[in-house]
């Protein structure tokens, strides 16, 4: 850990030509306009933009050395090569400090199969944020299985949105059900998963003995914790789950205290980490980026 870099593994960085076009592109993908639709009254949480650049500079700021980029749940596959074509020259031109997992919607069927074969070739380390809500299927559907398969025959970890089930409504929460997440991945027990926003709670039932033993090859991300939890959630995962299986993820460019900051920002949740989550140097080192790396296969931690 003497060369300890901070990879923030859950960031999602669009195309300049879809943001700086949003009507065009709100108008092709319902889904991507309700997730992203700034508030009428200006108050709220907001997606915010940057592009690859820009992301970069706030992370030089904040010293965060890389990002693992995540795609988005498109309904139109047009949308979906375009970002996964973005990311990929983004890989190609930063390959030390950018991961990139595949946008993909599994009702494609077998066009989002061949797009899984065709980013891989492209040099991309992992498949998702997969949103089941965002494209309209659950974790028992044949398509979504389907995409499990192809992950685990060519070795990608796959990033899956959980929405915690309690709660108040708000863009972007994802309601499907994680009931059949615990049997699918006793099913499957060699396919990395990492389950996004602390796993819409499943940490906790990782302590039911039935799956105890069974959740090896899961890892959860912080990603949108300061919009969901208390900065305390941290530790209380790391005591149910241990500090080798969670990862720092912010959402980034997403804001993460609105009432404090409108601008895009990796300072202010690694601040809050730092001071507020109780962690140990060792467990910093963990969390805040070598679990990621690891979990990639990436040895340069």
């Amino acid at each position: 850990m003497d060369n300890f870099q901070i990879w923030d593994s859950h960031v999602h960085l669009f195309p300049p030509e879809v943001y700086q076009n949003w009507d065009k592109y709100a108008q092709r993908d319902e889904t991507f306009a309700n997730l992203t639709r700034k508030p009428a009254n200006g108050k709220g949480t907001e997606e915010a933009w940057v592009n690859i650049e820009e992301a970069l500079e706030c992370a030089d700021r904040a010293g965060v050395y890389g990002l693992g980029m995540q795609g988005w749940y498109w309904n139109d596959a047009g949308l979906m090569r375009l970002h996964n074509d973005y990311m990929a020259d983004a890989i190609q031109r930063y390959p030390n400090r950018l991961k990139g997992f595949i946008s993909v919607n599994p009702k494609f069927g077998q066009e989002a199969l061949d797009e899984i074969k065709r980013c891989v070739k492209l040099g991309f380390s992992g498949i998702g944020e997969l949103g089941p809500g965002g494209n309209g299927y659950d974790f028992e559907d044949p398509d979504f299985l389907a995409v499990l398969d192809c992950a685990r025959r060519h070795g990608l970890p796959v990033c899956i949105h959980c929405g915690e089930p309690i709660g108040h409504r708000y863009p972007g929460k994802d309601t499907t059900s994680l009931a059949p997440l615990p049997e699918l991945i006793k099913k499957y027990p060699d396919l990395k998963l990492i389950l996004a926003h602390m796993g819409g709670g499943l940490p906790f039932y990782e302590m039911n003995p039935r799956y105890r033993n069974a959740f090896g090859n899961v890892r959860y991300d912080m990603a949108a914790n300061p919009l969901l939890y208390d900065i305390r959630s941290i530790r209380a995962a790391i005591t149910m789950i241990g500090s080798d299986r969670l990862l720092y993820g912010s959402d980034f460019p997403l804001l993460l205290y609105p009432s404090k900051c409108r601008e895009a920002d990796f300072t202010m949740f690694i601040e809050d980490i730092r001071q507020n989550a109780g962690l140990s140097q060792e467990e910093w080192q963990q969390v805040m980026g070598g679990n990621f790396c690891a979990f990639l296969g990436d040895g340069s931690q």
